[in-house]
C-alpha cells in the first residue's frame, strides 16, 4: 500500500467580501478529491489546503473553479507560484468599491426624486419607471448574482432572498419601500464591507513582523533580495531602522533591538557578536552583520505568523454551532415566510394575499444569518491577533475560547515560577575537604545536560579529565553513577543513597540538595537553589483576580523547596518529588468529579512536560521565543518568561468571549423581534433591512472592541 505524500498550499483569494461565499467554498473544498484538510480564513482571505503531492495540478485547478464557480471575478493567488501583484490588485478592489459608491449615490438621487414626486402627489406615467432605474442602478448586480446563483443550485444566499424579498413588493404595488430597502440593503452593505476591510487592516497591522526584504552580503557588496532567497549559512546586514528578516547569530556588530511585536515588551534589548537575533526584532541603532541559521519558513517571524494565520482551523465551539446554526437558520425562516404568505389569506376571513405576501417577504430579508457568520469568526481571530501581539500565542480559536473556562492552573516550578538558573549557595564536605567534594561532584556531573549538573561544573570551574571515566550512568529521577580512577561516584537525591544503602547527614536547607558518596561511603552534599522569578508572585495575583479557582504546583523538586516556593507565591496546592508519570497521574486526581466547564491549564516549559501538556484541556509552554520545541508542543505559547502573561491571555478570552456573546444575543433579539412584528404587520421592510444589514454592520464595529 502506497503512503500519500501531502504538500501544504495557499491561495490568497483578493477580492473576497462575502462570508457565506467564503463557507460555501470551503464546504466544496472540503470534498474534494486529494483534498486532505482545507481552511478559508474569511479575515485575511486566505485559503490552505493540503494536497496529494501526485495530483497537485489536477486538484489546484479543481479548486481554482470551485472558487471562480461559487464567486467569480476574485483574484487568486498561489502562493510560491505567483508574482508579487498586490498594488494591482488593491487598485482594482478601490476601482470596484468606487464604482459601488457612484451607483449606490446615483440610485439614492434618483430614488430621493421619484419618492418626492410620489408622497407630493406629482406621479405621472414616468414614475414607474424612474423608480425601477433607482432599482437597477443599486440592485442590478445583487439580481445578478441571485440569477447566476439560482443557475448554480444555490437559493438560500443573501442576493436570492432580497431579490425575492424586493421583486415581491414591486408586485403587490409597494415600489417605493422595495427600492428604498434595495437602496438602504446596499448602503449597508457597502458600509459593512468598509468595516470589514478596517478591521483587516486592523488585524493585520498587529501582525507587521514579516520581513520584506533581506540585505544579502556578496563579498564586498550588498544585493537586495527576497528573504526566501536566503540560504542557511549566507551573511546578512541588518541596517537601523530595518527588521530582521531571517532567525541568525550576529558575527559583527551590536546594537539594541525593539522586540515588541513578538515579545509585547517595550524595552530594547542589546545584542552583541555571538547573540541569536530572531525574524522579526527590529534594528534601532547601530549596523549588524548576521550569519543565517534558518532559512525563511522556518524563521521565528513566519512560524508565528503560519501559526496566527491558521489558528482559524481550530474552530471553538461558539463557531462552529454558527455554522451549524446557519445552516438550518435560513431554510426555517424561509418556510415560516412561505407558511405566512399562503396560510393565512386562505383560513382567516378578510385577510387579503397583498398584505400577507408584504409579511411573509419581510421573514425572506430577515432570513440571512450574515451577522453572525460574519462578526464570530472575526471576534475569534481580532482576539487571537491582540493576543500575539502582546507575545501571547493562541494556536487556535478553540483554545481562545477553552481559556475562558480555565478555573485550575497548574505550574510546573523550575523555569516556569523559578528562574531555571541555579547556583550553589552551599558546600558540606564530610570527611573530606570542600574542593575535593566539589571536585567529585563536578566528575559526576560532567556529562550531564541538567541545569543542576552546570551549576556544580561553573562553581568548580575547573577542567576535567574526561579520558578518566570509565562508566557513566544517569538514573532516572535519583541521580548519577560514574567510575573514575576506579572509585565509584554516586551523585544524586536521598532515593539514591537509600537504593545503596547509605547513610546519609540529611540537609535541612531550602533548596535543591545533591549528596555525594564515594564507593559507598557519604561524602557530603552540595545546596543548589533556583531563584523565584520577580515576575510570579504578581502573576499568581492577577491570575486569581481572572476568577480562577486554584492554582497547583507540580515539582521533582524535593518537599522543602517546594513548600517553601509556594508559600512565597500564595500557591493553593503543591506536589512534590514527583517522577514524569506521577504528574499526570496528579492532574488525573484533579480532573475527578469536574463539569465539561471546569477547564484545567497546565504552565511548564514546553519541552519536558509533553505528557502534561498533552492531557489538560489548555498546554501553555513558557519562553517560547527562539524555541522551536515549545512553539509545536503547547496549545499556548508565551514569548517570554513572565508567568503574567497567562493572565493576560486569560483577560483577552473573556473579553472575546463576552464581545461573540453580545453578537449572538443581540443579532438573534433583533432578528426574533422583527420577525415576530412582521408577522403581526407592525415591522415595515425597513425595519428588516435594519435587522438585516444594520445588526451585521453593528456586529462587526463591536467586534472590532476586541483590538482597542
Amino acid at each position: 500500500m502506497s503512503t500519500v505524500v501531502l504538500m501544504k498550499k495557499e491561495l490568497m483569494l483578493n477580492g473576497l467580501t462575502c462570508a457565506h461565499c467564503a463557507s460555501v467554498i470551503d464546504e466544496k473544498v472540503k470534498h474534494i478529491d486529494g483534498v486532505k484538510n482545507s481552511n478559508l480564513n474569511f479575515t485575511n482571505k486566505k485559503l490552505s489546503v493540503e494536497i496529494d503531492c501526485d495530483n497537485e495540478e489536477k486538484i489546484i485547478k479543481n479548486i481554482i473553479d470551485i472558487i471562480n464557480d461559487t464567486e467569480p471575478g476574485l483574484d487568486i493567488q498561489i502562493e510560491g507560484q505567483r508574482e508579487i501583484k498586490e498594488d494591482k490588485t488593491q487598485k482594482s478592489i478601490k476601482n470596484n468599491e468606487k464604482l459601488n459608491l457612484l451607483k449606490i449615490i446615483a440610485g439614492a438621487i434618483v430614488f430621493i426624486f421619484a419618492f418626492y414626486q410620489e408622497i407630493a402627489g406629482r406621479e405621472n406615467k414616468y414614475s414607474l419607471l424612474i423608480f425601477l432605474v433607482a432599482y437597477l442602478l443599486v440592485g442590478s448586480d445583487v439580481l445578478y448574482k441571485a440569477l447566476r446563483n439560482i443557475t448554480k443550485g444555490r437559493i438560500f444566499d443573501e442576493n436570492f432572498l432580497m431579490s425575492v424579498a424586493t421583486i415581491g413588493a414591486i408586485a403587490i404595488g409597494e415600489l417605493s419601500e422595495a427600492v428604498g430597502v434595495m437602496l438602504f440593503y446596499k448602503i449597508g452593505e457597502y458600509l459593512q464591507e468598509l468595516a470589514v476591510g478596517k478591521s483587516r487592516k486592523s488585524i493585520s497591522e498587529l501582525m507587521q513582523i514579516r520581513p520584506d526584504m533581506a540585505n544579502l552580503k556578496l563579498g564586498n557588496t550588498i544585493k537586495v533580495v527576497n528573504p526566501e532567497d536566503v540560504n542557511i549559512g549566507d551573511y546578512i546586514i541588518v541596517k537601523p531602522g530595518e527588521k530582521v528578516p531571517l532567525d541568525g547569530v550576529v558575527i559583527e556588530g551590536s546594537s539594541m533591538m525593539d522586540t515588541s511585536a513578538l515579545t509585547g515588551e517595550s524595552v530594547l534589548r542589546t545584542v552583541k557578536k555571538g547573540d541569536n537575533l530572531l525574524s522579526g526584532f527590529i534594528n534601532k541603532n547601530a549596523l549588524l552583520t548576521v550569519q543565517v541559521t534558518k532559512d525563511f519558513s522556518e524563521s521565528t517571524a513566519s512560524k508565528i505568523l503560519d501559526m496566527v494565520e491558521n489558528a482559524s482551523s481550530k474552530k471553538s465551539n461558539t463557531e462552529n454551532f454558527i455554522s451549524v446554526f446557519s445552516r438550518y437558520y435560513t431554510p426555517i425562516v424561509v418556510g415560516l415566510a412561505l407558511l405566512i404568505a399562503i396560510l393565512p389569506p386562505i383560513f382567516m376571513q378578510g385577510a387579503t394575499f397583498s398584505e400577507w405576501i408584504h409579511r411573509g417577504l419581510i421573514f425572506l430579508v430577515v432570513s440571512c444569518p450574515c451577522a453572525l457568520v460574519l462578526s464570530i469568526p472575526l471576534s475569534y481571530f481580532s482576539g487571537i491577533g491582540v493576543a500575539s501581539k502582546q507575545g501571547v500565542l493562541i494556536k487556535g480559536s478553540n483554545y481562545l475560547e477553552a481559556l475562558r473556562y480555565v478555573d485550575t492552573v497548574v505550574f510546573d516550578k523550575t523555569g516556569t515560577l523559578t528562574e531555571g538558573v541555579f547556583d550553589v549557595v552551599k558546600v558540606k564536605p564530610v570527611n573530606i575537604s570542600e574542593d575535593e567534594l566539589i571536585k567529585f561532584a563536578s566528575i559526576a556531573e560532567v556529562n550531564s545536560n541538567h541545569p543542576i549538573a552546570k551549576s556544580i561544573l561553573n562553581y568548580y570551574n575547573k577542567e576535567i579529565n574526561l579520558n578518566n571515566i570509565e562508566e557513566y550512568e544517569e538514573i532516572a529521577s535519583h541521580g548519577i553513577r560514574v567510575k573514575y580512577e576506579n572509585n565509584i561516584i554516586l551523585a544524586g537525591n536521598e532515593k539514591l543513597m537509600a537504593s545503596n544503602n547509605i547513610k546519609i547527614e540529611k540537609s535541612t536547607d531550602v533548596g535543591t540538595v545533591v549528596y555525594i558518596a564515594i564507593n559507598n561511603e557519604f561524602k557530603g552534599y552540595i545546596v543548589i537553589a533556583d531563584k523565584i522569578k520577580t515576575d510570579s508572585e504578581g502573576a499568581i495575583r492577577l491570575i486569581k483576580e481572572q476568577g480562577i479557582k486554584e492554582t497547583v504546583m507540580l515539582t521533582g523538586d524535593n518537599k522543602e523547596v517546594a513548600n517553601f516556593v509556594a508559600k512565597k507565591l500564595k500557591l493553593d496546592k503543591v506536589f512534590s518529588n514527583l517522577l514524569p508519570n506521577e504528574k499526570v497521574e496528579k492532574i488525573e486526581e484533579l480532573y475527578k468529579n469536574r463539569i465539561e466547564k471546569e477547564k484545567i491549564a497546565f504552565v511548564g516549559d514546553g519541552i519536558n512536560d509533553a505528557p502534561v501538556l498533552a492531557r489538560v484541556d489548555v498546554g501553555i509552554a513558557m519562553g517560547g521565543l527562539g524555541s522551536d520545541a515549545a512553539i509545536e508542543a503547547a496549545d499556548v505559547v508565551i514569548m517570554t518568561d513572565e508567568p503574567s502573561k497567562i493572565a493576560q491571555g486569560i483577560k483577552i478570552s473573556k473579553k472575546t468571549y463576552k464581545i461573540v456573546w453580545q453578537n449572538i444575543i443581540f443579532a438573534l433579539g433583533i432578528k426574533i423581534i422583527v420577525m415576530v412584528l412582521g408577522a403581526t404587520g407592525i415591522a415595515s421592510m425597513w425595519d428588516a433591512v435594519f435587522s438585516d444589514v444594520g445588526v451585521a454592520l453593528i456586529a462587526v464595529l463591536n467586534a472590532m472592541r476586541i483590538m482597542k
